[in-house]
């Protein structure tokens, strides 16, 4: 028989910490709008157990990921195996990666660092403990309307990115967007005792730039905390393949906007959910490696760098057009972003990464890390072919952008600042395919 336990802590961090997100940010937050949590999910069955824990971060670097596991293995003995860690992605939360200890601020925001490895592991300790009966069930349905595609594609097949709307102009054709809402739903004895859900949805939490120094978990915080007030228990959010889909506003009231259309959304398809006590859990999970884009010598790439502002300031003095220097600045970014992944990656040629899938009865919920591309998600939606299926990025790692081959011809900002080689996304896709089906 199903158990299940989920809880809730508190991680919201200390006024002045680095933020995460923008890196256009010069100083630390100055405001809390809402609080930001950890979540856990613990289910069991047959002496099989599971873990999902979801935060109000940027995202869960392999080295956090590493350390949570480790804590909630010595705390009530998952394996990591077990484990499934994730961010939401807001971009209103603390830097997650630790200092170099040059100043007294690296030492407090470490110190912040290592309590939130303690509380996140100390959620699923508490979940753990909440253990009881339950009953659990799946369902989707679509939010239309409040996402889109920002990488817009021109007459001559290249992408122009925009952030907001409207359009910059007319001839301009919109990317995928996946509006499909997965959602789950977990309840004891009665119909009416919500032990949890979780909300899965490809949306970039980015609905605040009005608000650059306040702490927030944007749009998913709304959403919800509008499903536990009406519905009770905890509320996981959990992002879908957001890489390049972004909110249809972003200012203002935005955040609460699209939070609440969302929780709405989210509460319509939890009432009619049919759950079940008899459901199988099983899980896996396999080390992946990709290529990375060759790195230059250090002289090369401030050349290049030297360049691609040359190429830019004369651009402008000139007076060149909107679109040449977006295409200018573009280079540029690829300049300036290298270095800093070279010194990441310590000039490998590859790294190594990991996916993850539990299957929950004949749900399959799939863990990608970074920040996946639209299209990816829907291929494993595809391939997989159940009626529900939940694909959730920045899972256990994060390796940045993650885009589909096709993007690197076409340009734009994410293809131009990652990492990857191209073929990756592909690559991952068919990892993952692969691997939901040898543990199904």
């Amino acid at each position: 028989m199903l158990q299940a336990g989920a809880a809730r802590v508190n991680i919201t961090p200390y006024l002045g910490c680095p933020m995460a997100g923008y890196s256009a940010r010069n100083r630390g937050s100055e405001s809390v709008h809402d609080e930001l949590y950890c979540k856990a999910l613990v289910l069991e069955n047959a002496g099989t157990e599971v873990v999902l824990v979801t935060s109000d971060l940027i995202g869960i670097g392999a080295e956090l990921a590493a350390e949570v596991r480790s804590l909630i293995s010595d705390f009530v003995g998952i394996p990591a195996d077990r484990v499934w860690i994730c961010g939401s992605h807001t971009h209103f939360g603390p830097e997650v990666r630790k200092k170099q200890l040059e100043d007294d601020e690296d030492s407090v925001h470490n110190a912040y660092l290592d309590v939130l490895a303690q509380h996140m592991a100390s959620a699923v300790r508490i979940a753990h403990d909440e253990l009881r009966t339950a009953r659990i069930g799946t369902g989707t349905i679509d939010a239309e309307g409040i996402s889109y595609n920002r990488r817009l594609i021109r007459e001559d097949k290249k992408v122009e990115m925009s952030l907001t709307l409207p359009l910059p102009y007319e001839e301009l054709t919109f990317g995928p967007v996946d509006p499909e809402v997965t959602v789950l739903k977990v309840v004891g004895e009665t119909d009416d005792d919500t032990i949890a859900s979780v909300i899965n949805f490809a949306c970039h939490p980015v609905s605040s730039t009005d608000h650059m120094y306040e702490i927030s978990a944007d749009y998913p915080g709304y959403a919800m905390d509008l499903v536990e007030k009406a519905e009770g228990g905890v509320c996981l959010f959990a992002l879908g393949c957001a890489g390049n889909i972004v909110p249809i506003q972003r200012r203002g009231r935005s955040k609460r906007q699209v939070g609440l259309s969302l929780g709405g959304i989210v509460l319509k398809a939890l009432q009619w959910i049919e759950v079940d006590g008899d459901v199988s859990l099983r899980a896996g999970n396999k080390k992946v490696c990709l290529p990375l884009r060759p790195f230059s010598s250090n002289d090369e790439m401030e050349r290049d760098i030297v360049a691609a502002q040359t190429a830019m300031d004369t651009a402008k003095q000139r007076n060149a057009g909107a679109r040449e220097l977006k295409e200018l600045g573009e280079k540029l970014r690829v300049a300036k972003s290298m270095p800093k992944w070279a010194e990441r990656h310590d000039r490998s040629s590859s790294l190594e990464t990991e996916i993850q899938v539990f299957w929950i009865g004949e749900t399959p919920m799939i863990a990608l890390p970074g920040e996946i591309f639209v299209e990816m998600g829907m291929a494993i939606k595809n391939h997989v072919g159940r009626n529900q299926v939940f694909v959730v990025s920045l899972s256990n790692d994060s390796i940045g952008y993650v885009p589909i081959r096709q993007a690197y011809e076409e340009g734009g900002y994410e293809s131009t600042v990652s990492a990857l080689a191209p073929g990756c996304g592909e690559h991952l896709v068919e990892e993952a395919i692969a691997l939901a089906e040898s543990v199904r």
